[in-house]
């Protein structure tokens, strides 16, 4: 008998304040849609295939942890055109560090949404996902 194996990751979940203000958020910014509306969760889709689940948070709990006192993130965007996306978050004013280029292995930005949660965003064109 053959055994099931975990083929890839289906979606990440992320806690929000406001469910409807976040969701609105990662639409204009990232271009999402959302699905699977509910009482207090959602997900949010790039064309078919899912990205997010946000559900909202009463505490002040963030997807982020901390290592030597910095903070870091726990999920990290693919984009093609790390530049234009990064100029284009810094004129919607959404907070975003310094594009960081580390040779072979791409480069890479963090960027921060509405609620506190981290994110890192990474171009590398030699990248073997599949999209």
């Amino acid at each position: 008998m053959e055994v099931g194996r975990i083929l890839g990751i289906a979606y990440n979940v992320i806690p929000v304040e406001d469910l409807e203000k976040s969701a609105a958020w990662f639409v204009k910014h990232f271009g999402f849609n959302i699905r699977n509306k509910r009482e207090g969760y959602l997900s949010l889709f790039r064309d078919n295939r899912p990205i997010l689940d946000l559900i909202q948070s009463e505490n002040d709990s963030r997807a982020i942890f901390e290592v030597h006192h910095k903070k870091r993130w726990v999920i990290t965007f693919f984009t093609n055109d790390i530049l234009s996306l990064h100029n284009y978050l810094k004129s919607e004013e959404v907070k975003v560090g310094n594009i960081s280029d580390e040779g072979k292995y791409g480069k890479f930005f963090v960027l921060e949404d509405i609620d506190g949660n981290l994110f890192d965003v990474w171009e590398h064109h030699d990248c073997e996902l599949i999209y």
